[in-house]
């Protein structure tokens, strides 16, 4: 796509919108650490890792991170067209993946019910009943009044189906575990193990000797180790990066399906949105225990602390959901500015 001719308004697929943010970021000439400092002077937030993500991808981010981007690249005059095209493709294809949920109250895209069908029916009625004249006036009354009751007792009928469905919706969400409410750019955390306390969920060896890379172990919080990020995607998942504390590379949390490692997790270089190893539903253990529960992407598979060990060193492991102490952990959000490389 051609840098110096970036019209949003021209943009017709997903894919060309995705293009069209590439060829801005590489017109504006700034690095993701740049961009990120420029969105930060704006007051937005904008980690360089969630930048790289973004473009990455064939499919329209969130508006917001979208509006960040575009403003950190220079071109705040012109966001309206760039929010414009964003709306436009959205309301084009309503199953677009935007990380949006029902409840987001973003789109309108201008749809319009249309008239209730017993209304319709009467106005149809109506309009035979002045064309058949005088004779027929009773005829036509009666068929009316029939029509208007008939209208009347199915509106009431619908009404208690919808009074009922909405209760049994309602019921039906309120039997859902609460996601953890991480803000859509991403956020620095600590995840801790309910008991003992002073452990946290950090980096370490597994035990036996069997495998060599780092795996994931409760250890004392105090002692150094990589920097929890959680990074929220589609479908209210997480993945849970690991920033190296010393060269700064970022992993994600994975876990391993095969091998001697099998059920531990580790953290891998490539990030891959599509992998359910690498995504969490991080969602409250209990509606009366404090803490979080992080259940595997589309299983029923949680982690916990093996064998529900208490003591430092014990690995974080792939087991069936359940409520298991060893599976509750206490996640603190750490507000910061800037996200990982």
């Amino acid at each position: 796509m051609d840098e110096d001719s970036l019209q949003p308004a021209d943009l017709r697929s997903a894919e060309e919108f995705m293009a069209a943010l590439r060829a801005l970021k590489a017109r504006s000439g700034l690095t993701l650490r740049q961009l990120e400092s420029r969105a930060a002077d704006r007051g937005d937030v904008l980690p360089r890792s969630t930048v790289a993500d973004i473009l990455r991808k064939q499919t329209l981010p969130r508006p917001d991170l979208v509006a960040a981007l575009v403003r950190a690249c220079g071109e705040q005059d012109r966001l309206t067209e760039w929010t414009s095209a964003w709306k436009r493709l959205v309301c084009e294809d309503p199953v677009a993946d935007t990380g949006l949920t029902d409840t987001d109250d973003v789109l309108s895209c201008g749809r319009q019910t249309s008239p209730p069908v017993a209304e319709s029916a009467l106005v149809h009625h109506a309009g035979q009943a002045a064309e058949t004249g005088p004779r027929r006036r009773p005829l036509v009354l009666m068929a009316a009044a029939v029509l208007t009751g008939a209208a009347a007792i199915g509106l009431l009928l619908a009404g208690d189906l919808t009074t009922s469905q909405s209760r049994a919706t309602g019921a039906a969400r309120a039997q859902l575990p609460e996601i953890l409410p991480v803000k859509s750019a991403g956020s620095w955390a600590r995840i801790r193990p309910a008991r003992p306390t002073g452990l946290c969920l950090t980096a370490g060896r597994e035990r036996s000797g069997r495998y060599r890379s780092e795996v994931a172990v409760q250890r004392p919080c105090t002692e150094p180790g990589p920097r929890t990020f959680l990074q929220p995607t589609a479908g209210g998942l997480t993945t849970i990066k690991w920033e190296h504390p010393v060269n700064k590379g970022m992993g994600c949390l994975t876990i391993l399906d095969s091998g001697p490692a099998r059920g531990l997790v580790e953290p891998q270089d490539i990030c891959q949105t599509d992998k359910d190893a690498q995504l969490f539903r991080i969602e409250r253990y209990s509606p009366t225990d404090q803490g979080y529960r992080l259940r595997r992407a589309l299983t029923d598979l949680c982690l916990g602390i093996r064998d529900g060990a208490t003591e430092a060193g014990a690995e974080a492991v792939q087991e069936p959901c359940g409520a298991r102490p060893a599976q509750r952990f206490l996640i603190d959000l750490i507000p910061q500015a800037t996200g990982p490389d």
